[in-house]
């Protein structure tokens, strides 16, 4: 009898213990926007109105188109967009521009040879990159909105949001569907180049360095040092299993960073055109039914770190926690102490 209420006593301990270990989501799922809720917070959200649109804190906004394209194919950077579609085809009213390469270290970029070392791709430093921000007009209290054009919308906007979350801007937002989902709504357009209206500093903020992970942490998964976190790998399927390293021209090195999981490449959380986002509900079962939960914080890496950005925002959206190897396979490979893995896992 009385070991009968001994189990039920333990049952009931485990099952306290157990729902308070279930993680806590915090989604964010107002990060996603629409052209309706841009066009409304464009005409009522200036010079700041709380609620107008709904989810807006009401402390001014700026919006930013963004494009890789320019200095990629012409070494072409550029502030203002002049001569390039964003001044000449046109763009969502107010919006200034930026180089997507501009928020790394360089001073190279993919163009011509391409990256001359990872440090050269990686975000800058973080004081460097508020401080750059604030040039643009971004502060840590502003509500920024990301948009691109171009056959991978998706992955352009994701990684500057990531940058801009990382940073410590409180209030990120992508349009979802980009440009051509503002056209296609019918809404106003602007022509002609615009200017960064500097703003005096970024604000004081710490970041936040949990959306960014190091080789260490990477390391402590491998080490089994880390329980609480896991290594996920968004390239192909081929670029994971080491048969190929992708375009990647700047280096040669093939295979996996060891423990690491396929997920799947940056089209599986996107639209067939690459302008929107895959809904939210349905990434969340195709993830839990992969054995992935948010119990375990997920360490996102690519090639370099553009795609592995955007799949860190995704899930930051979600509610599930993340960071992005920033640097990505890479950073890892250029270090012959770095073990490595290529084949089909067993």
């Amino acid at each position: 009898m009385k070991s009968g209420i001994v189990k039920i006593v333990m049952a009931f301990v485990i099952t306290v213990l157990m729902m308070g270990c279930k993680p806590s989501i915090q989604t964010h799922y107002e990060a996603l926007v629409d052209p309706t809720w841009v066009n409304d917070l464009i005409k009522g959200g200036n010079p700041g109105i709380a609620g107008t649109p709904d989810t807006y804190p009401g402390n001014g906004y700026v919006i930013v188109f963004t494009s890789w394209y320019p200095r990629y194919a012409t070494n072409e950077i550029s502030t203002t967009g002049t001569g390039l579609p964003f001044a000449t085809t046109g763009h969502i009213p107010g919006a200034i521009f930026l180089d997507t390469y501009s928020v790394e270290t360089g001073p190279t970029s993919e163009y011509g040879d391409g990256y001359a070392s990872p440090a050269d791709s990686h975000l800058k430093e973080l004081s460097v990159l508020q401080t750059f921000f604030a040039s643009m007009g971004i502060t840590k209290d502003k509500t920024v909105i990301v948009y691109a054009e171009d056959d991978i919308t998706t992955m352009t906007a994701g990684r500057i949001a990531w940058a801009l979350l990382y940073a410590g801007v409180n209030d990120v937002r992508i349009l979802n569907g980009g440009y051509k989902a503002w056209v296609k709504a019918g809404n106003p357009v602007e022509t002609g180049p615009t200017a960064w209206s500097p703003a005096e500093s970024f604000g004081v903020s710490s970041g936040h360095p949990e959306y960014m992970a190091t080789t260490s942490d990477l390391s402590d998964v491998i080490n089994k040092k880390d329980w609480g976190s896991i290594i996920v790998d968004d390239r192909a399927w081929d670029e994971f299993t080491g048969e190929t390293n992708s375009y990647y021209w700047w280096f040669d090195d093939k295979g996996r960073i060891p423990t690491a999981t396929w997920i799947g490449d940056w089209v599986d959380i996107s639209s067939s055109d690459a302008q929107s986002f895959i809904p939210f509900k349905e990434i969340q079962y195709k993830w839990t039914q992969a054995g992935y939960s948010p119990a375990k914080k997920m360490y996102f890496y690519c090639g370099g770190g553009a795609r592995s950005a955007m799949y860190t925002f995704y899930a930051y959206m979600m509610g599930w926690p993340a960071a992005n190897y920033e640097g990505g396979w890479y950073l890892w490979s250029s270090d012959p102490a770095n073990p490595t893995v290529t084949g089909i896992p067993e």
